[in-house]
């Protein structure tokens, strides 16, 4: 749910979808409007031929300050009594963005309420994932973390179509107003939220007293239940050089440039798709919302693929994807008439590439971890009490951020420069060159459990 009303808060005013006439579309005007672009015109005063540029300036605001954040949060988390207070603060944050947004006239205002939007979804993204590594066994990671996937494939696709009919309903006030009802329920789940490892705690002490002592445990709010006391204690010096202990990892290195190229080809496509089916084939705003359905449904699939991945292992499922990535993205530059074949080809290319991109996500994320608990083993407490997981998942949601921020710069350039053929092409060499290393994931893992054998071996001949 939180990662959910993250993403629908951001997408119901993206500032990536945009007017697409000659003219400044109106309140009243019968179709469905994008919000951030109209506002930056009628609110901030922005001249309507040079909205794409701050558009841009927005998107890169938001994801430039996730991006450097979010491996600063996950040392935050990792250093954290509970999940729970950060989780909240997150939710803070993003109730200050929409309220910065909501009452902004200005270009400074519209800027910093985009930075506070990036500061909550670098939070919020970092603590729902170390908040399921915290609460799932280990081999059900990959299904369990497709179903945060398949919460912000949802939240994408809902926020622009609730935004633009709100605003057209209502005006720019009733977005916002939807918004903030939208954040208290989610204030209200995420304020009853039990961590496991209170609810353990809780449990451990009514068993202790036999069962009498439950009455006394239950009046305690769950978010004063203190974690068990660290049993290793450890310098803020040693504590500072787990995340470059993370970086000499050669899976975690590899998991985290996938990430990287993940966002570059998600983020590649929201900047050139729109333009392209408008400039080619003269569809209207409803075509350019519709085109990207066949990229965004096969994110409702992601548990399914966090499940192939958790049953055939990060390498299958990373490789697999990649590899075939690259003939799907250079097939793309096929696409040329304006007939039925080629739209017909074109979407079905879509799909394939969505279903390869959202396939390999969960694959990325659980090849982290499990390098993690890797290392805790061999050398035990070195990662601190929690294991560095949300320190992890921020190393890894900055790689994907710094895609995001990377993709537009990429996918616009090289189209307006060199055509949508060059564009596709480039993006399907680096799939390419990018599956190669995928073939070196959990080779250690397996490699331990090898030589655990041979030694068990020689014990016990």
């Amino acid at each position: 749910m939180s990662t959910f009303t993250d993403f629908l808060l951001y997408a119901m005013v993206n500032p990536q979808t945009r007017p697409i006439s000659g003219d400044l579309i109106q309140p009243n005007d019968p179709q469905i409007v994008p919000v951030m672009p109209t506002a930056l015109v009628t609110r901030a005063g922005v001249e309507y031929k040079d909205r794409e540029y701050w558009v841009s300036v927005l998107l890169m605001c938001e994801a430039g300050t996730a991006l450097l954040l979010c491996p600063v949060f996950g040392y935050l988390i990792d250093s954290a009594r509970t999940r729970r207070l950060p989780f909240l603060s997150a939710l803070i944050l993003l109730a200050g963005c929409m309220g910065v947004l909501h009452v902004s006239h200005s270009l400074a205002m519209f800027v910093a309420g985009r930075l506070l939007q990036g500061c909550a979804g670098a939070l919020v993204v970092v603590a729902a994932f170390a908040l399921i590594n915290d609460s799932v066994p280990q081999e059900n990671l990959g299904q369990t973390i497709g179903y945060l996937g398949s919460a912000i494939a949802s939240g994408f696709l809902l926020g622009p179509f609730l935004g633009g009919l709100v605003y057209h309903a209502g005006g720019y006030d009733a977005v916002f107003w939807v918004a903030y009802g939208i954040i208290a329920v989610d204030l209200g789940m995420r304020a009853v939220m039990i961590e496991k490892r209170g609810a353990e705690r809780w449990e451990s002490s009514n068993a202790n007293n036999g069962g009498g002592g439950v009455q006394a445990e239950m009046v305690v709010p769950p978010g004063q239940l203190e974690e068990e006391e660290l049993h290793r204690s450890h310098s803020p010096r040693s504590r500072a050089r787990v995340l470059l202990r993370m970086l000499t990892q050669r899976r975690v290195l590899i998991s985290s440039w996938a990430l990287l190229v993940h966002g570059i080809l998600l983020s590649a496509f929201d900047a050139t798709l729109a333009i392209f089916v408008e400039s080619r084939y003269g569809w209207s705003a409803f075509g350019m919302g519709l085109i990207f359905l066949p990229m965004a449904i096969p994110a409702f699939f992601e548990p399914f693929f966090g499940y192939i991945t958790d049953r055939c292992g990060a390498r299958f499922a990373a490789f697999t994807c990649f590899f075939l990535l690259s003939p799907s993205l250079i097939s793309l530059r096929f696409v040329e008439a304006n007939d039925p074949l080629h739209i017909a080809l074109l979407v079905i290319l879509l799909f394939l590439i969505g279903v390869f991109i959202h396939a390999c996500a969960p694959a990325m994320y659980v090849e982290t971890q499990l390098a993690l608990s890797e290392m805790e083993r061999d050398h035990h407490g070195s990662l601190g009490s929690k294991g560095a997981v949300a320190q992890g998942f921020g190393l890894q949601s900055m790689c994907q951020f710094a895609g995001v921020f990377l993709g537009p710069l990429w996918g616009g350039f090289v189209e307006y420069r060199f055509g949508w053929g060059a564009m596709s092409g480039t993006l399907g060499v680096l799939a390419a060159l990018t599956a190669m290393p995928m073939l070196w994931l959990g080779e250690e893992i397996e490699w331990d459990e090898e030589q655990e054998g041979e030694h068990q071996a020689l014990l016990h001949p």
